[in-house]
């Protein structure tokens, strides 16, 4: 059976290590870009709302990250891309 390269954007597997990657290193790396993730606006938005959210999107990605991966039946390849300024 021969396999089809996709574009790796269409990779579920992908795009699950992505949103995995954001909701682990955006808290941390938030002062750093200039985004205050402060102690007020913290206790404002609430404990448990921060962290229910950040527990459903790590479970999200892991789950599309592992569920991509057994899905996945073709090769990434890279395709050029262009951006619109």
């Amino acid at each position: 059976m021969e396999r089809k390269a996709k574009w790796w954007g269409e990779s579920i597997t992908i795009w699950g290590a992505i949103l995995t990657a954001a909701t682990a290193v955006l808290p941390a790396a938030g002062p750093l870009i200039g985004v205050d993730i402060s102690g007020n606006l913290a206790g404002q938005l609430g404990t448990q709302l921060t962290s229910l959210v950040q527990t459903a999107c790590g479970l999200a990605g892991t789950v599309m990250t592992v569920y991509g991966r057994v899905r996945a039946i073709h090769p990434l390849v890279r395709r050029p891309m262009t951006f619109i300024v």
